[in-house]
């Protein structure tokens, strides 16, 4: 796999771990949801749980591929992106499942971890995958039923694969050119800071700094 396709991949998994490091879950929120459903809830979080179970080592092992002498560090990130993406499509096939038989997993339904897994497992899935349950996610937001946040992460991610602007500036890449992490172009960047208070993200700056970037926000035209 080419450098900038690894780096890619792996400094949008930081992207997530930074913005879920500031939304921790109350305990409580980890024991709720309805009571028929507390097998769902448990086999949710488990998958939730594996979707974690490699990813954390592979973003670790970003920082040393751009090293000399980095073989050492490809080999170990070949076996454990091959090993994440065997469990990231035995999860999506199990969530299909669940979703045809139970309708999307709310919070009211599974409690918010479960619901978190639902995103997580989605969100690392492919990109007809992600249109496929967006609109689901979307309308779950919308009734306080999944995160606002994360239905505008999985947006912006939908948006940078099809090679558009994102809305939200969730999203990063690799410049081809000197491989330093960047933003992807955003829409109407002038307002990206309403928009995200909107869906309870912090301000561009705040973000961006929790990953060691400097925010240079764009001169509003007169």
């Amino acid at each position: 796999m080419h450098y900038s396709t690894i780096a890619r991949q792996s400094f949008l998994a930081l992207l997530f771990f930074a913005l879920c490091a500031s939304i921790p879950l109350a305990a409580q929120e980890r024991r709720d949801g309805a009571a028929p459903y507390q097998a769902l809830r448990r086999e949710l979080i488990k998958m939730g749980n594996e979707d974690q179970k490699h990813r954390e080592e592979i973003v670790a092992l970003i920082w040393q591929l751009s090293k000399p002498d980095n073989q050492r560090a490809f080999a170990k990130y070949a076996v454990l992106t091959k090993k994440q993406d065997a469990i990231d499509k035995r999860n999506m096939k199990r969530l299909e499942a669940i979703i045809e038989k139970y309708g999307w997993p709310t919070k009211s339904m599974v409690g918010a971890e479960a619901s978190e897994a639902v995103f997580l497992i989605i969100q690392h899935a492919d990109l007809a995958h992600q249109k496929k349950y967006f609109p689901l996610l979307k309308a779950a937001a919308a009734k306080n039923e999944a995160r606002p946040d994360q239905a505008a992460m999985m947006e912006d991610r939908i948006l940078m694969g099809d090679g558009k602007k994102q809305i939200y500036g969730t999203g990063l890449h690799t410049n081809d050119v000197n491989k330093a992490l960047e933003l992807w172009p955003i829409e109407n960047e002038e307002e990206v800071d309403a928009r995200r208070a909107a869906v309870g993200l912090p301000p561009m700056a705040e973000f961006l700094k929790v990953i060691g970037l400097k925010y240079n926000p764009p001169k509003k035209n007169n």
